[in-house]
């Protein structure tokens, strides 16, 4: 009876001895995919820092070239002034709409020199031209074999864009 109970024993011992190491290994299964997933979310953090950072750069490159032109304000304040208060004079109600409108004719009713001189309207449906949008052109550029530098270049974008944008299509493809 004795060597019964101790076989039933040892038994008892054997499979709880395998289910301890099953759960072990679920959980450091586990604890690994809790340590990717944190890496991977540390990535998609540093990509976005640094993609934000690039276009605060950029920015700042913008304002100062704008301000070596001396185009700092005055253009949007013209604009602002022509949209938000247009005045037709005389001479502009005069002229028919088919005809465009000269410098000369500009100077006289005293319009900004910017003022485009004469009206181009629309392109109808059938003649607007398909553009491939950013995204669809670096994805075609890298699937040809171009560099990620190369292909900022062509599209006068920034390298940490171009490399954010592959890193989210290839992933969802």
């Amino acid at each position: 009876m004795t060597t019964y109970l101790l076989v039933i024993s040892f038994l008892l011992h054997g499979i709880l001895l395998v289910a301890i190491v099953l759960l072990s290994l679920r959980v450091s299964k586990a604890k690994e995919i809790e340590k990717r997933q944190a890496q991977v979310a540390k990535e998609i953090e540093d990509t976005f820092t640094a993609y934000l950072l690039e276009i605060k750069e950029e920015n700042e490159r913008l304002l100062n070239k704008l301000e070596e032109n001396g185009e700092n304000g005055e253009r949007v304040r013209v604009q602002e002034e022509r949209y938000n208060a247009p005045q037709e004079t005389k001479k502009q109600q005069d002229h028919p709409t088919s005809e465009p409108v000269t410098f000369k004719e500009a100077e006289e009713d005293s319009l900004p020199a910017e003022m485009p001189v004469e009206y181009k309207p629309p392109l109808p449906e059938e003649q607007v031209d398909y553009q491939p949008s950013i995204e669809s052109r670096i994805l075609q550029m890298y699937k040809q074999g171009a560099t990620v530098e190369q292909i900022a270049k062509r599209l006068d974008r920034g390298t940490t864009e171009i490399e954010l944008t592959l890193k989210f299509q290839l992933r969802m493809s």
